[in-house]
């Protein structure tokens, strides 16, 4: 897209309005964030292959009695289960979603080695002593499918839902109101810089203090009008902030929706505040545009990006279902009990795990549905045999309205009501369209953490601003900025195939 590309011709108009609108219904400051911090390091081959959760017996133990250490040590279900190195693995991660911190389950193997599995969240507490309910282990296949990484990435999540029975689950500090939805879909008709709603966390960036610094994406060097720093497709504004967490448009360092060189491709001067860091954000100019649009800023002088954006207000989407039900199983790693060796067994497999387990994707990425299979789904040889593509859980399509798939929005509730701006999911239904309870929702930092490595670097222009005239090179180790992650490769190789186009 052109940085000269010029401006819709009710677009000075709508932005008049709204600005207005924003004026006369100030928006509160973002106060703490909600949520569960925990890591998602759970490899997806392990937790969609293991003798501990992908087997009808063991499925059965668990889910009939205590998750206790006497369980694992009696019951010839469960007693050698956990020779398998990955259903050790899965079981770290259960207790962790399942028991409170002060609760642990202990369990030796054969060769009189003792392994303990530490309580960290207790979203099924009750589970330390007794049968656990159903809502109980459906909290706990949430947590496990929110903690799957399917590349083996260390990625801390913040996992938000709500369990009226528990309000404090998911909100410790009890606050009705936690975290600002200006990083939430918009729900009504909004546009420009001062709409609080749809904009997505950028990065941050350092710099010393009282120096002048730019961002760009797309638009010229300023002092020159020359050449482009950065770059964009479709249109979006800049705001940006002193606090690495984003701000509120009444606490901005600058904000932009064009360049003093002519045309919307934003460019942003501000003096360097006394901290030496800063955090940007953008959003795209009407936020009822579809999906497809993104900026790659650039600043100088100083470090940009120097740091992922400082909250985790991307909304990834959600994850429900029962993955301990023994009769919705489709296949089995069973273990032989002289070496411990796994084996599969098919029962009806045709690609996914779990017939009661799935998961829907937020409406900013471009082809939702793929990112889904590749958060959730895994390739994994087991005893030589070649699992072509094992899911986890059934990839229901998106949670919320306004994006590209074709299929119906997932979730009846965008932000449940316990904590207003939290973002998350409630009431969600799963492909056959059956009501799911206990989703959880998982927020990030950026969504370039949900992509595997390779896929976090893209080809462009890199430029040194700092001398005329500039020097510039290709490179194609270019680091994405989040919105280039929520697009397809085949967009940022020819934008003129990008939906905003």
């Amino acid at each position: 897209m052109s940085h000269f590309a010029p401006r819709a011709p009710s677009r000075p108009l709508l932005a008049a309005l709204l600005a207005l609108t924003a004026v006369l219904v100030p928006q509160a400051p973002a106060r703490a964030e909600p949520g569960i911090r925990i890591l998602n390091s759970l490899r997806a081959d392990e937790l969609a292959f293991n003798a501990l959760t992908t087997n009808r017996e063991s499925l059965a133990a668990l889910s009939s009695q205590p998750l206790h250490t006497r369980t694992f040590a009696s019951d010839p279900r469960l007693k050698h289960t956990l020779e398998h190195p990955a259903a050790r693995n899965v079981m770290t991660y259960l207790a962790q979603c399942a028991l409170p911190p002060h609760a642990s389950v202990k369990w030796a193997s054969r060769a009189g080695e003792t392994f303990v599995f530490e309580g960290e969240l207790g979203l099924c507490s009750e589970w330390e002593y007794n049968q656990p309910s159903p809502s109980c282990l459906r909290y706990v296949t949430a947590c496990l499918l929110a903690r799957n990484n399917a590349f083996g990435r260390r990625v801390m999540v913040s996992m938000r839902g709500e369990d009226p029975s528990e309000p404090l689950r998911f909100n410790p500090s009890g606050a009705p109101k936690e975290w600002s939805p200006m990083f939430l879909p918009c729900q009504t008709r909004e546009a420009g810089l001062q709409a609080e709603c749809g904009w997505l966390g950028e990065s941050v960036g350092t710099c010393s203090a009282g120096e002048m610094v730019t961002v760009a994406a797309g638009a010229p060097e300023p002092t020159t009008c020359t050449g482009r720093m950065g770059s964009i497709q479709g249109d979006r504004v800049l705001r940006v902030c002193e606090d690495t967490k984003g701000c509120a448009w009444k606490d901005r360092l600058a904000d932009t929706d064009g360049n003093a060189c002519g045309g919307i491709a934003p460019s942003v001067q501000f003096e360097c505040p006394r901290s030496g860091r800063y955090s940007v954000m953008s959003a795209p100019f009407n936020r009822e545009a579809r999906p497809g649009s993104w900026a790659a800023p650039v600043a100088t002088p100083g470090r940009y990006p120097a740091a992922p954006f400082g909250a985790y207000t991307f909304r990834e989407g959600a994850f429900y279902g029962n993955m301990f039900d023994p009769k919705g199983l489709t296949v089995e790693v069973l273990l032989n009990l002289d070496n411990f060796q796994p084996t599969l067994r098919n029962l009806r497999f045709k690609g996914v795990i779990h017939e009661n387990v799935h998961a829907c994707h937020g409406r900013d990425w471009v082809d939702g549905d793929s990112h889904l299979r590749s958060r959730i789904c895994a390739n994994p040889s087991i005893s030589g045999d070649r699992i072509e593509e094992g899911c986890m859980a059934h990839a229901a399509g998106p949670c919320e309205s306004g994006s590209f798939s074709a299929q119906p929005a997932r979730c009846h509730v965008n932000d449940g009501p316990l904590v207003e701006g939290d973002g998350d999911f409630e009431s969600c239904m799963d492909a056959r369209g059956y009501m799911q309870t206990e989703p959880i929702t998982v927020f990030l930092r950026t969504p370039c953490e949900a992509l595997s490595p390779k896929s976090q670097t893209t080809c462009g222009m890199t430029c040194d601003f700092s001398k005329f005239p500039f020097k510039c090179s290709d490179s194609c180790t270019l680091q994405k900025s989040p919105g280039q992650c929520l697009t397809t490769k085949a967009c940022l190789d020819n934008p003129a195939s990008c939906p905003a186009q």
